[in-house]
């Protein structure tokens, strides 16, 4: 087996995707760092040992165990000069990234965790490797192989949602699906408040607090993003993408377009079409 391998794949999905993936066999005393990233990094010691830098804290980590490296942080870690480690890791974001390394049981104090079977999480990257190309099937395929090693983790913490959390869930989920289902309509904040029948001041902190961003927000997003799709997909005229997309004023939807991809509607799909594929912007 090589002494790295790298798989860099970014996953389509806002709730949790993938950045990267990979195996290394580390060189005595190999570090990385120090640096700050903007994901979530997890490494999956299977040999040796390494030493973990953080908030002027040390870490030595040893096989079966994993740590945490949250995003806009800098950390150093490097291997072990004696007993150098070899490891997996996993690169990840989202708008759930967060509530699910919370249920892990990672906190800014507790960022190495046990592994009960640490080969499982070998084997699930691996497979994961095994899928490297941009395909509908090898997309559910990762984000399937992602799921099952944050419910590895979370099963051996034993996580549970609070009663909150259990509401709140209820509420986000409806939310969500709602204005998925409705980006066709020029639908507004209040009104999905009204059909959770719950106030907007809450709906707003549901979504601050669970998906870091505000109603709004959300709501342009997934109106840009069905219309991403329907530029992509289809040759109807921008202004009756503007139309399907709930915005009666196709100027509006060009400068909401503009804001969320950097690009015109026009300019996207003239770039998307001469490269054959769908840009991540």
């Amino acid at each position: 087996m090589d002494d790295k391998l790298v798989m860099h794949r970014k996953t389509n999905s806002r709730e949790l995707f993938l950045v990267s993936c990979g195996y290394e066999k580390c060189q005595p005393a190999q570090s990385y760092g120090p640096s700050a990233r903007r994901y979530y990094m997890i490494h999956f010691i299977l040999e040796g040992q390494g030493h973990y830098y953080i908030n002027d804290r040390h870490f030595l980590i040893d096989k079966n165990q994993c740590f945490l490296i949250p995003p806009d942080v800098v950390t150093l870690y490097k291997a072990e000069p004696s007993n150098p480690w070899t490891y997996v890791w996993i690169c990840f974001n989202g708008e759930f990234a967060q509530s699910l390394v919370k249920h892990c049981h990672f906190t800014e104090d507790s960022l190495i965790l046990p592994v009960s079977d640490i080969f499982k999480y070998k084997d699930l990257i691996f497979e994961m490797m095994q899928h490297p190309k941009l395909t509908p099937a090898n997309d559910c395929f990762i984000q399937s192989c992602l799921y099952r090693i944050m419910a590895m983790l979370e099963e051996q913490s034993h996580a549970s949602y609070s009663d909150l959390e259990s509401l709140d869930n209820f509420y986000i989920s409806r939310a969500v699906d709602y204005i998925n289902r409705s980006t066709v309509l020029d639908i507004t904040v209040n009104e999905v408040a009204e059909y959770l029948h719950i106030s907007r001041s809450y709906l707003f902190e549901l979504f601050r607090r669970h998906l870091n961003t505000s109603p709004q927000t959300f709501l342009i997003a997934a109106k840009i993003a069905n219309a991403r799709e329907l530029l992509l997909q289809t040759d109807i005229s921008i202004e009756n993408i503007a139309l399907s997309c709930g915005y009666q004023n196709p100027f509006a939807f060009s400068r909401a377009f503009k804001k969320e991809t950097g690009m015109t509607p026009r300019e996207y799909r003239l770039k998307c079409a001469s490269n054959g594929n769908l840009l991540n912007h």
